[in-house]
């Protein structure tokens, strides 16, 4: 929750730019608002508020944000989405996308490549940088401590320009960053317990045992290195095709051996079971986002 003493200049600059970007009113400007209907919706008017009361608080502090570097959103937001990107948490289980797509990765990725190093900054930029990250998630010791429901302790400060909007807008921000870290963590927790669980160990022994005609892998990740380390003296050409190969064998062995089926059914039991156990804090969570949704519609941010 708090960024790194020695953070880079860009790194700096485009965690800020996603939080204070887009602060606009739009072309709906003066216009009655009321709290849209879609989750979707409800979450953009979120973080648009958030952002412009952050804006707000570093004008106020006369803390200047650097630019982001021309194309360096853009550019990792395209290469985050792909025509055939799709989610396959406990492995692929369609051998025709496999056939097209291989694990989804650029065969480019298994390659090493040589990197410029880039310049270090001067003590005069590290002290913006500084300054900024200091205004932006606060100082000293960090005030908020929550544990997830995957045991990771989250700490962060509540004297910052992001606290300060949280608390504007949520009207306790205590409050709203132990359930959003909570809420957040959810899923996380449930994938967990599924891979901890004697059934999908079981499937995943199964597994193990139908792709090692193929490689020798422990799970799809395993899978996924060892094509990696393959791929670093082949061609792309040839990259893609042995990624094609790998993936198609762990497709069809997903489904030999049911591990996704058994996967999605373990999921579905543990996410239930969570939302049972961390019911308060759903709740408190949804009550403080319609505080926030409220605030930004009578407030027109």
């Amino acid at each position: 929750m708090r960024a790194s003493r020695f953070v880079s200049t860009v790194a700096l600059s485009m965690c800020v730019a996603t939080m204070v970007g887009g602060c606009g009113k739009g072309d709906d400007a003066g216009k009655p608002r009321s709290v849209p209907r879609s989750t979707r919706a409800q979450d953009d008017l979120l973080k648009k508020a958030q952002s412009a009361l952050v804006q707000r608080c570093l004008t106020d502090r006369k803390v200047a944000v650097p630019p982001t570097p021309s194309g360096s959103v853009k550019s990792t937001a395209q290469a985050r989405v792909g025509e055939g990107e799709r989610q396959f948490p406990y492995g692929i289980d369609d051998p025709a996308w496999a056939a097209r797509h291989g694990f989804g990765i650029a065969a480019q990725a298994g390659r090493t490549q040589r990197t410029e190093q880039a310049p270090q900054p001067d003590k005069k930029t590290l002290a913006q940088q500084q300054r900024l990250s200091d205004a932006l998630f606060g100082t000293g010791r960090r005030e908020l401590s929550t544990r997830t429901a995957t045991g990771l302790v989250v700490k962060a400060n509540s004297d910052g320009c992001l606290a300060e909007a949280q608390r504007v807008l949520y009207g306790d921000q205590a409050a709203w960053f132990r359930s959003d870290v909570a809420v957040n963590n959810l899923a996380a927790a449930a994938h967990r317990r599924v891979t901890q669980d004697p059934a999908y160990r079981a499937a995943l022994a199964r597994w193990a045992r139908c792709i090692a005609p193929v490689h020798k892998a422990e799970d799809p990740a395993d899978l996924r290195d060892a094509w990696r380390r393959s791929a670093r003296d082949l061609e792309p050409g040839q990259a893609a095709k042995l990624q094609k190969r790998y993936a198609v064998a762990e497709a069809r062995c997903v489904r030999r051996t049911d591990l996704a089926a058994t996967g999605a059914r373990l999921e579905k039991r543990n996410s239930a079971e969570l939302r049972a156990e961390y019911a308060d804090l759903i709740g408190r969570h949804r009550q403080l986002r319609e505080h926030g949704l409220e605030y930004a519609v009578r407030h027109g941010i």
